[in-house]
């Protein structure tokens, strides 16, 4: 990735964090649990998805080069990651601020992924 491709990410995510509103512990309480929130659904085709925030992170930072493609290919493999099809029905479980979601498939496993936001409706 060009510098000017790590500057512009970098550049978003600040912005994005800048738009989250901290919440206080009486709005917290109010929130219902990630059960009773209705699902979401992955918005696009190439969606995935890694249990650790800092491989998504990692990930993310190498943009579109060969290396990011490797990179998923080998978590991917590993079971760090994992694929979403697109439409897939998914839970919010926790907003990670930085345009990451962490999210819960519908099925009767509890793992949770760290996704980018932009992949969730």
């Amino acid at each position: 990735m060009s510098r000017f491709g790590a500057a512009f990410l970098t550049a978003s995510l600040l912005a994005a964090t800048a738009l989250v509103q901290p919440v206080s512990a009486e709005t917290m309480a109010s929130i219902p649990m990630a059960s009773a929130a209705p699902p979401h659904h992955i918005a696009h085709d190439a969606a995935w998805g890694c249990r650790d925030k800092s491989d998504v992170i990692d990930l993310l930072f190498q943009g579109m080069s060969v290396r990011f493609d490797d990179k998923l290919a080998t978590a991917l493999a590993d079971g760090r990651c994992v694929t979403f099809k697109s439409g897939e029905s998914v839970v919010i479980v926790e907003p990670g601020g930085h345009g990451l979601v962490k999210v819960q498939r519908l099925d009767a496993s509890s793992v949770a992924y760290w996704m980018p936001a932009r992949n969730v409706n």
